[in-house]
């Protein structure tokens, strides 16, 4: 038995010994051995498929690769449809927050699995998407990592990662593995790829008091964004391609989920208004202006004179409710009316003024309401239309200019839209506790109908201004949403107040009563 225990030992001190020179080696530039570390930004079949088989195709193939583009998400960043930017332009402009394959792969920009799965601070994700819009594309993936590559290699957590890959299995390997390449976190999302929702929808996540904003702060994407070989749950689009609606079942969490909130309770009166109003439409009251955010948050945009002016809210302001059925993927986001399975949802509506040629007929008869995108002239064209070089466009420069110079104008019915685009909110939830303000309670809906007066201001023949009398514009517009007068006006009218809404939590601890002893 001694023996036995002897040769055993023997083996482990080789194992050890092997494995340290196997993690030494891997970093000090031996490319057979640093094929396994991921800072190499390289996929390996024969390294990476032992523990990760079929994920390299996994990730081929989803939405965050695929990126079938909402058609219409582009008029605001650069004042054309999605399908009419050449894929030269796409590949430097929505190509920095690609992580690779998919088009990019055309590029030389393979995918990139430490973009989201980097743990230890070490990836430099605007390094990555500077080189890729100098169009220095086969060298964007190892620009994320150059500076930290060596010392990364060298720190004790990667090499016990790759020494254990020899000597482990794999749960132990996770344990350790996890914490240098693990899942994807809040702030690797929302700080390397999605700051553009800063300007739409006023998201909190790259504030360092995030906390302030959004009671769901300490809570990852994924565990709402459930995810399916690495198909990442998000909202629905209407009317999409095959391409965008793939065969997964991963979406995003209602609120009363199982291990989320589920069986709370806010009284019967209220539970009954979930059938058509979402739980956020009263708890994202409030959302930042660009004074918190540090980045403009858009209320109007213009490519009316060829390069983009913006409004900004400048302070904090309320979300305006609507009836939502989900996303229009090729047509505007624009006011639905009522379906029967339409909610009501907070969204930021953003004014958008841009020049259409006027060959679609819908948009030709209602260029301000119709959802249908038509055909966006772009910015560069509109900017040269400027004849007498004012700054300004004018409906009559815009209609005779003749770009190829063939005597034919080249947007004779050219017409200017203004359209109210709604982007939909779905962070910065607040509670009692946290964030802006309070959650919405009965009287910030149907106060409006309160008294005989305000039932006549706000409901009567004559249209009124809210801005006149409100210094924020109320959440909730009832003419708006198809209805003549507040549904819950009553006769008489009710103070509403003086309605509070309470909640009542399954299991939770009752409350505790002091009372004075007895004896």
């Amino acid at each position: 038995m001694a023996k036995m225990n002897a040769i055993l030992i023997g083996l482990l001190v080789v194992m050890f010994a092997a494995a340290g020179v196997y993690a030494y080696i891997g970093y000090s530039g031996n490319e057979a051995m640093s094929t396994h570390y991921m800072t190499e930004q390289k996929w390996s079949d024969s390294s990476c498929s032992g523990c990760h088989a079929g994920v390299y195709e996994e990730v081929s193939g989803s939405y965050h690769v695929e990126q079938d583009l909402k058609k219409w998400s582009s008029i605001m960043d650069y004042g054309v449809d999605a399908d009419s930017i050449d894929q030269d332009t796409m590949a430097v402009t929505y190509g920095q927050v690609h992580p690779g394959g998919g088009y990019m792969a055309d590029y030389g920009v393979d995918i990139d699995c430490m973009i989201c799965h980097e743990q230890v601070g070490g990836y430099d994700f605007e390094a990555r998407a500077e080189s890729i819009a100098s169009g220095d594309f086969s060298n964007a993936n190892d620009a994320a990592i150059e500076e930290s590559r060596a010392e990364l290699q060298k720190e004790p957590l990667y090499v016990a990662s790759y020494l254990l890959d020899v000597l482990a299995p794999l749960p132990l390997v996770t344990e350790v593995h996890d914490e240098v390449n693990g899942a994807p976190n809040k702030a690797l999302c929302g700080s390397n790829c999605h700051t553009g929702d800063l300007a739409t929808t006023a998201v909190a996540w790259t504030l360092e008091d995030s906390a302030s904003y959004d009671v769901h702060d300490d809570v990852d994407c994924q565990e709402c964004h459930e995810t399916e070989e690495h198909q990442i749950g998000g909202r629905e689009y209407l009317f999409a391609s095959e391409s965008v609606h793939m065969d997964v079942e991963a979406s995003v969490k209602d609120c009363d989920s199982s291990g989320c909130h589920e069986g709370i309770s806010h009284g019967g009166m209220v539970d009954a208004h979930l059938d058509f109003l979402s739980c956020e439409s009263c708890h994202i009251p409030t959302l930042p202006g660009t004074d918190t955010t540090g980045t403009p948050v858009i209320k109007e945009f213009s490519w009316a004179n060829g390069v983009r002016e913006d409004v900004i809210y400048e302070t904090e302001f309320s979300p305006s409710l609507s009836w939502s059925e989900g996303v229009y993927y090729d047509l505007l986001p624009t006011v639905q009316e009522r379906e029967e399975d339409s909610v009501l949802k907070p969204f930021n509506i953003i004014t958008g003024v841009w020049w259409d040629a006027g060959l679609d007929a819908e948009v030709v008869a209602d260029p301000n309401s119709s959802s249908v995108i038509g055909d966006p002239i772009a910015p560069a064209e509109v900017l040269s239309a400027d004849a007498d070089g004012d700054g300004s466009v004018t409906a009559d420069e815009m209609r005779s200019y003749d770009g190829n110079g063939d005597g034919t104008p080249d947007y004779p019915d050219a017409v200017l839209r203004y359209v109210e685009m709604y982007y939909q909110v779905s962070h910065n939830i607040v509670s009692a506790d946290t964030g802006l303000a309070d959650p919405l309670e009965c009287a910030d809906c149907h106060g409006a109908s309160a008294s005989e007066t305000l039932q006549d201001i706000h409901f009567g023949n004559e249209t009124q201004d809210c801005s006149v009398c409100h210094t924020t514009v109320p959440v909730i517009n009832w003419q708006s949403l198809g209805y003549e007068s507040d549904p819950a006006e009553t006769v008489p009218p009710t103070d509403f107040s003086a309605k509070t809404i309470d909640v009542t939590i399954p299991g939770a601890k009752p409350t505790e009563v002091e009372k004075e002893p007895a004896f």
